[in-house]
């Protein structure tokens, strides 16, 4: 018997007996041991009055006992009732009718949402719990601001299962013999999923079969791409790893309906596989396309799918890894160079596509065999050599078009069936001087590998009072870019850029790839030079004017001025973070391809996130602002704003205060955290940080936050109204009837009405 079945008999059972105080549970066998439905195994006494119920035509029951045991024959289970007295005969035949009145509806309800053959979930069913759960994902997703690091996001995956070669099973053996084999499918897969989901407390599982041998999971946890990747294999594995059916499962089989006609094909025969492919969606995503989501992802899943049958079958492949990794040579005309490829535009191929090629045997893969006549056995396997490069010039949904990059070896011809691995945007090491495909990793291929080994100068050079410094050159376009030009045209951009940054800059400077835009150099202040950077900014705006060159800039003489102008101390360590933000495209000015990292430049850049409505972007950079030491009170008022858009009320609360710490004199920073104190019910706070300003300091209010100055007009009508002692009659006979003139007011009927009650009250 299926769970679901039972858990939604449950549901209903719940639900009707709620109004009689009436406990309920229901038990059901498995292997032959008894177990509480959404619980554990049972023993004892229990398990005896589970056993006898099934030969009473009501219900089992034991003088004294408050427990009455219903079973139910088209359920294969028992209906265990607790009341809160003896039930008498009578009561006991009184129930057996809701219970099967209940059962009937039940029944049809999960005849309509479940496969007749497997009991589970059917594809309309499947369908409307797959797009229940991406809307809870979505809902219950964490913000940056929100997770802490360590968090992992929820995450939905999506697997489209196929039993392979399931038509030679039909066709060997029958069609009656075929169904067995789903059933026992479905019922591996079942239980599959609840030892994943004991172990995973966490995780949700919901399993599908639309049709045939088609087969459906979803499954949502906190876990990464490898754990899925570990669960997926876990399903095939219970699949694979052992006969269908063995013969405890025909046995099993053989209880259920009558197979006495049928006889089971010879162990051997039993083998069955199962292809998966898994699509992911992250609760960390786009807000709504306008598409339906829940359908996008099955048709990813099943993508998947099709390249782990056509990959050889018994396999896991996630759609996001077709593109990387699962592409094939397909065809290779040597006449004219074209390089045919079996994937396409339904994966993500687009034209400009970078791609390396690996001769079949060449993988890293294939072992190395030896046969000396008598025995075969592997010494190692063959090195991963990397044969030619290829770029796409022409997409369709499932093959694609390239030519053989003109610095590779035209001459060299591809065989069908090599592997292809996608360049990603921001590799550059293919392009770069004394690389090798034997050895890929040079000496000086790369002079540093990433933001890690900058980090770790800048702070070596900070801890030995050397100042450094950090120079961010980014490409603004890179987005459109891509788009438009590929892969390869980026890349040979970027590595442009790279070397062109090696030749400019002392040798004593460090040069890394930050991402697939832009490239970073750090060194000390004595090998600083602005003409050199301005004159390296000029050569690579000129080369790739379509990709807009912005270069931001931190170093000892900004630490000095920001510390002399506001008095706020930066640490030299924060140097590439505080480049990078100098670099962004909100920084700097229209006349200007460089910008030194300034307390203006954060202001602007915050302030023009929030005119966006970017606040989660907008919060994680005052944050990570803060960590870095800018710490002024214009920083901290800010924060405040983009805490309030958020809803954060208590932090937005927080910063004001900070920032009127900083800086008392400034009225603005107190009227922000007044209209917080408002927001939140707050009135007294709002009146006490208020309560000092001058005539002169209401009128300079009135005239730079008119919503401030209604929003001091509402705490005072509230306090006037709720006979609070912090009302000030004076104040408020002066500031209501010009609040209620402003022009916010007219959006805010509501509030004027309250200051229009409170003056009336004041008469």
């Amino acid at each position: 018997m299926k769970l679901d079945k039972l858990k939604s008999l449950k549901s209903e059972l719940v639900k009707e007996l709620s109004q009689y105080s009436v406990k309920c549970a229901i038990y059901y066998e498995e292997q032959d041991q008894w177990r509480e439905l959404e619980g554990g195994a049972v023993t004892g006494a229990v398990v005896q009055g589970l056993d006898r119920s099934k030969g009473e035509k009501v219900a089992y029951h034991t003088a004294g006992s408050l427990t009455a045991r219903y079973y139910l024959r088209d359920y294969d289970a028992v209906v265990s009732l607790t009341f809160k007295k003896t039930p008498r005969s009578e009561t006991r035949k009184k129930f057996r009718s809701i219970i099967e009145k209940i059962q009937e509806g039940a029944s049809n309800a999960y005849r309509v949402s479940h496969h007749s053959l497997t009991h589970l979930l059917a594809k309309d069913a499947f369908r409307e719990i797959l797009r229940g759960l991406l809307i809870k994902t979505e809902g219950a997703s964490l913000s940056s601001f929100e997770a802490q690091e360590s968090e992992l996001p929820k995450i939905l995956a999506v697997m489209a299962l196929d039993i392979d070669y399931f038509k030679q099973v039909n066709d060997t053996w029958g069609h009656l013999y075929g169904d067995q084999v789903l059933k026992i499918f479905g019922k591996r897969l079942e239980s599959c999923a609840s030892r994943i989901e004991d172990i995973t407390s966490e995780a949700t599982i919901y399993i599908g079969h639309p049709s045939g041998e088609e087969f459906l999971i979803v499954m949502v946890a906190s876990a990464t791409k490898d754990q899925f990747s570990m669960w997926a294999n876990q399903f095939r594995a219970c699949i694979c790893d052992d006969v269908l059916p063995t013969d405890v499962e025909w046995q099993w089989l053989c209880k259920k309906d009558n197979l006495s006609a049928l006889t089971p094909p010879p162990i051997p025969d039993r083998g069955v596989s199962t292809s998966i492919g898994v699509a992911l969606h992250t609760s960390i995503i786009q807000k709504d396309t306008g598409e339906d989501v829940s359908a996008g992802l099955l048709d990813l899943a099943d993508t998947a799918l099709y390249r782990a049958k056509a990959a050889g079958r018994n396999q896991v492949i996630f759609y996001d890894e077709i593109l990387s990794s699962c592409g094939r040579v397909v065809e290779h005309d040597f006449k004219t160079g074209v390089v045919a490829i079996d994937i396409g535009s339904n994966v993500g191929v687009s034209i400009g596509q970078e791609f390396k090629v690996y001769h079949p045997t060449f993988t890293g893969k294939k072992k190395f065999l030896v046969n000396d006549g008598r025995t075969t056995r592997t010494l190692g396997v063959y090195p991963r050599v990397e044969s030619s490069r290829i770029v796409v010039f022409n997409t369709q949904p499932e093959i694609s078009f390239a030519f053989v990059d003109v610095s590779e070896n035209l001459k060299a011809e591809l065989e069908v069936g090599s592997h292809l691995e996608a360049i990603p945007a921001g590799s550059i090491g293919h392009l770069l001087p004394n690389t090798s495909k034997y050895l890929p990793y040079g000496p000086e291929s790369l002079k540093s590998a990433d933001i890690h080994t900058l980090q770790e100068f800048v702070e070596k050079k900070s801890d030995d009072s050397e100042p450094p410094f950090a120079v961010v050159v980014r490409f603004t376009r890179e987005t459109e870019y891509l788009r438009k030009y590929g892969t390869a045209a980026l890349n040979k951009a970027l590595a442009r850029l790279y070397r062109g940054a090696q030749v400019s800059f002392a040798s004593d400077n460090v040069v890394a790839v930050l991402d697939s835009g832009s490239i970073c150099i750090v060194g000390v202040d004595e090998s600083y030079s602005e003409s050199v950077i301005s004159e390296f900014a000029k050569e690579i705006s000129m080369e790739f004017p379509a990709l807009e060159v912005a270069v931001g800039i931190f170093c000892s003489v900004d630490i000095q001025e920001i510390q002399e102008s506001e008095g706020v101390v930066l640490d030299p360590k924060g140097a590439i973070e505080l480049a990078r933000f100098s670099a962004s495209e909100f920084a700097r000015g229209k006349d200007s391809l460089t910008c030194h990292f300034s307390l203006t430049v954060a202001m602007k850049t915050l302030q023009e996130l929030r005119k966006l409505q970017s606040y989660d972007v907008a919060y994680a950079d005052f944050n990570r602002l803060i960590k870095l030491g800018v710490d002024s009170a214009s920083i901290f008022n800010i924060g405040g704003l983009i805490a309030g858009n958020l809803g954060l009320d208590q932090k937005a609360l927080e910063y004001h205060q900070e920032a009127i710490n900083k800086d008392s004199s400034k009225i603005i920073y107190k009227s922000n955290y007044a209209t917080v104190a408002l927001k939140i019910g707050e009135v007294e706070l709002g009146l006490k940080m208020l309560s000092g300003f001058t005539d002169v300091a209401l009128q300079q209010l009135e005239k730079i936050h008119a919503y401030g100055y209604f929003a001091y007009a509402i705490l005072l009508a509230r306090a006037k109204l709720t006979g609070s002692h912090f009302f000030d009659e004076d104040k408020f006979s002066r500031i209501a009837p010009r609040a209620i003139d402003l022009s916010v007011a007219k959006q805010l009927p509501y509030a004027v009405n309250e200051i229009k009650m409170a003056l009336i009250a004041s008469i």
